[in-house]
């Protein structure tokens, strides 16, 4: 047998069933499906006269089941069946109160039916060696005794039934990526949609409901911590063995926190104060709080991601409750939440800040040049990072945390500036660094003094005693720079070539030039291959004289002329010298 909410509940979310017809065509779907089942497994009953000796369905059991799962199939498909009946009656209801008493009966029987035959099925798979396809029958089988016990106004079950199914489908979703590597993605895709459909659609209203219509006062509004505390009430005994097969395999998917510690109620950031509505949440944070004085400590970046991505659940948390309780109208809870939000991006924030410094010093201290380039990379990100710090709610109105962050994010730029300049100097461009030491100097530390951060960090990424040090360090690069520029450009020296500045000579002797010890040698030089070019540079036009000339009248020239004139033969050498 498939997955059994695939079968059930997956194939009525393929559907769209909205309308009362739309609930009838479903039904008839299953009754066919069925109705082939069972001529398949020889279950049809011909002979109708006392059918109650002869029909085979009712004889089914565990060994047959164990011998062919199609049998478990049967009972599983008859319930779908009953189930669809009353949902198509509920519409109708919705629709019209015409025989409203009549047709709520009806409805109630059919929803009776399907828990009954629900039931069947658990009795027939109690040995399966299947857990998950276990789990998801009794959440079927839990979601049909909460909607009957919804419609029965009975809120105590009511509120057993959909805690049992909300525990038992938060177990579903994790174990989705580890028990079914043999599935393909977009099968996986569809199971953890159609959980968060059943839970987000059917099973969270229904537990607001009945808590809401308990007689019991709730310390707590998060949902998941109440389905956590009444899955073990035992109103609905029959559904209470999956809570220990679930207890068995990862306790912490059905233990009340509540109970067996002692949760923190409020957390303190700055000057504000937030109150908790999440004991899951209460409890992962007391957890990284227990463990502060450890992590605090970690020397080894990689030690860290295990911080990052404790902060990162938490923050999904809050942010999924955050999301149900939108429309929460307690404006003090919203304030709480808002405050608390703003807590968890710092100090996730401030973590990552931490991991990529010992990162940094990773590669430094490995004093290569070729990993200047992604220490400037970490830089850039790391002051991404205090960028976003101080973007957070609620940090822009703290004079003394924002001032902080500015200079903190001023202090990064000039380390960063510090790897470039290094760079240059390893290059030999020892102008190109002193400018870029002189532009720390005077424009990013200039107004240094012994309170340029007014407030404390997380992990101490940086102090004032630490800026007095690289304040001292600034100097002293800056120092042998100025030194190394200015031996660099008296260590060039004059040209060798006199012809390229008249007013500049080699260094050293004359012999450079030319040996005076020796009988110079002349030489022809040969010259460029020329034909006129030459006699051209002894033609004068024009020595300055001034002639008086008489114009005369040139005769006119008609076209008819000028066309014989061309037309003549000219004579001379290639026609350059021709006749007058």
């Amino acid at each position: 047998m498939d997955s059994p909410l695939n079968i059930t509940l997956g194939a009525r979310m393929s559907a769209y069933l909205v309308t009362p017809d739309d609930y009838r065509k479903q039904r008839k779907r299953i009754n066919r499906r069925l109705y082939k089942l069972r001529h398949e497994l020889g279950l049809i009953t011909r002979d109708t006269k006392n059918y109650s000796t002869k029909e085979k369905t009712s004889k089914i059991t565990g060994e047959d089941y164990e011998r062919d799962s199609k049998y478990g199939l049967v009972y599983l498909l008859t319930a779908e069946r009953d189930i669809l009946y009353a949902l198509e009656i509920k519409n109708l209801l919705e629709i019209s109160n015409e025989k409203s008493s009549s047709y709520k009966t009806l409805m109630i029987s059919k929803i009776k039916r399907a828990l009954s035959n629900a039931v069947k099925v658990l009795e027939l798979t109690q040995n399966d060696n299947d857990d998950l396809r276990k789990v998801e029958l009794y959440v079927y089988a839990a979601l049909i005794q909460g909607q009957l016990s919804v419609t029965k106004k009975q809120w105590s079950k009511a509120l057993n039934a959909f805690s049992i199914a909300k525990c038992s489908l938060d177990y579903l979703y994790s174990q989705q990526s580890i028990s079914n590597e043999g599935e393909d993605i977009e099968q996986q895709q569809f199971n953890k949609t159609l959980i968060n459909e059943l839970v987000d659609t059917l099973v969270d209203p229904s537990l607001n409901l009945a808590i809401s219509q308990a007689d019991t006062t709730f310390a707590t509004t998060d949902l998941k911590s109440i389905s956590r505390k009444h899955c073990h009430d035992n109103e609905v005994g029959v559904l209470g063995n999956v809570i220990k097969l679930i207890e068995s395999k990862d306790p912490s998917f059905v233990s009340d926190i509540s109970e067996s510690v002692e949760l923190i109620k409020e957390i303190d950031w700055r000057d504000h104060h937030a109150q908790l509505y999440n004991d899951e949440i209460a409890f992962k944070i007391m957890e990284l709080s227990n463990n502060k004085q450890e992590w605090t400590s970690f020397n080894d970046p990689n030690q860290f991601d295990s911080i990052i991505t404790s902060w990162t659940e938490i923050l999904e948390l809050h942010k999924l409750d955050t999301e149900k309780n939108q429309d929460d109208d307690d404006l003090e809870q919203v304030q709480h939440r808002a405050i608390f939000l703003t807590y968890l991006n710092y100090n996730l924030l401030f973590t990552r800040l931490k991991r990529d410094l010992l990162l940094i010093d990773q590669l430094a201290s490995k004093k290569e040049i070729e990993n200047n380039k992604d220490i400037i990379r970490l830089y850039n990100g790391i002051i991404i990072i205090v960028q976003e710090l101080k973007d957070l709610p609620g940090v822009y109105n703290d004079d003394d945390l924002y001032t902080s962050l500015e200079n903190l994010e001023k202090y990064y730029q000039s380390q960063k500036s510090i790897v470039i300049a290094e760079s240059y100097q390893y290059n030999g461009q020892f102008g190109e660094s002193l400018k870029i030491y002189n532009y720390i100097e005077e424009e990013l530390l200039s107004s240094i003094d012994e309170e340029y951060y007014k407030t404390d960090f997380p992990f101490d990424v940086s102090t004032n005693q630490e800026i007095n040090r690289f304040k001292q360090d600034l100097k002293t690069r800056l120092l042998q720079s100025h030194i190394s520029a200015q031996f660099a450009l008296s260590s060039r020296g004059t040209s060798q070539y006199v012809i390229e500045n008249l007013t500049k000579f080699p260094n050293g002797d004359l012999e450079n030039i030319i040996n005076l010890s020796k009988t110079p040698k002349i030489e022809p030089i040969l010259p460029k291959p020329v034909l006129f070019d030459v006699a051209f540079n002894y033609i004068s036009y024009d020595l300055g004289r001034t002639k008086t000339t008489t114009t005369t009248k040139s005769p006119v020239v008609t076209e008819s002329a000028e066309e014989e004139q061309g037309g003549k033969k000219r004579g001379g050498f290639f026609g350059m010298f021709g006749r007058s």
